[in-house]
This record gives structure tokens, sequence and C-alpha cells, in this order.
């Protein structure tokens, strides 16, 4: 488990996820960082603004909205760079994982790249208040909590991950539970 290389990333996601399309949702793009460090893979977490109006202080990943013209590959670099001033390649995109849902009315879809790393970043402070590093063993050996929580009449399953300081959860966990079941060759939760 904790041995899994880039090339092992790369075969899990072969398969593209599922694509999801709810009436009245708009698009987003979430990029999911797979770093290769020297003790083994890591994955790259932002800390949301305080100032912002939704998820404020929350774990997330770099993204945000479609705009006008964008595919989802496009959207989530360009979030990743404008977040954490990280350049990302599109040859460097591995797959995507199954798009999620938000209760605000987005559907968002994981794109998983190699970033290549250490790298400086540079963080938009109105948007991002830090940003930190959890290696992918560690959460594959974390026992995540599930949450149920209803929105608008819809049951929501939210993974939560505790790891030291650091909470992923909501959103984020579940696209991180999608990876780790990949990578487990498991197929991914609902």
């Amino acid at each position: 488990m904790n041995g899994w290389r880039i090339a092992d990333v790369e075969r899990a996601m072969a398969v593209p996820g599922h694509r999801l399309e709810l009436a009245g949702h708009g698009r987003a793009a979430v990029l999911v960082p797979v770093l290769e460090t020297l003790d083994g893979l890591r994955l790259l977490f932002t800390v949301r603004a305080a100032g912002l109006v939704r998820h404020a202080g929350q774990v997330a990943f770099p993204g945000g909205r479609l705009e006008p013209g964008e595919d989802v590959v496009t959207a989530a670099l360009r979030e990743m760079h404008e977040e954490v001033g990280l350049v990302v390649e599109p040859h460097d995109v591995l797959g995507t994982l199954d798009d999620r849902p938000s209760p605000f009315g987005l559907v968002a879809t994981p794109v998983v790249a190699r970033v290549a790393w250490p790298a400086p970043l540079r963080l938009d402070p109105g948007e991002v208040a830090g940003a930190f590093t959890l290696p992918l063993a560690e959460l594959a050996a974390c026992r995540p909590t599930l949450e149920e929580r209803l929105h608008d009449g819809v049951v929501r399953q939210l993974y939560r991950y505790r790891i030291g300081d650091h909470e992923v959860w909501g959103l984020t966990g579940n696209v991180v539970r999608d990876l780790l079941d990949r990578l487990a060759g498991r197929e991914a939760a609902a």
C-alpha cells in the first residue's frame, strides 16, 4: 500500500471517472495534485481563506467554476496556478475521478495530475490561507469516518479523514476516498 508510485496512479486513472449531469447545476473542476517525493507519494491540499463566502477555513483541493469555453482540465490547471502559483502542464494530467455534486449547485470533476515537487508556492491570499501535504500512504492507513447529511432532500455521504492537526472532509474527503479506492482496485464509494 505505501509503495505506490506515479505509475500506479497512472494505471488507476486509465478509466475516466463517471460524469454526472444535474439539471440546474453549474460545472466546476478541482485539481488533485499528486507529488512524488523521496518518502513516497503525497497530496497537496489548501486551506481556504477565512474571508470566503463558502467553505472558509476548510481544507480543499485547488479548484473552482469553469469559465466560458473551458473544459474541466483547463479549469483545474488554471485554478491550480491562480490559487497556489504552480504551473501544471496538460501532459501531467493522469485522468479524472467521478464527478462530485456540491450542495451549492455545482458538479465538480476531480482532475488528477502529477505535480513537480518540491516547488515554491505562491498562495493567493484572497482564496488560500495556507497549504500542506499529506502522505498518500498515511491517508490510506487512516480509517475515515462516514457522515450522512441531508441537503435539499438528498442524503449525502461524506468521508472525513483526521491526520494530526488536519481534517479532510466533505467533497475533498470523498475525492480522496475515490482516489484511494482506485489505487486499491475497488469500485469508488457512492
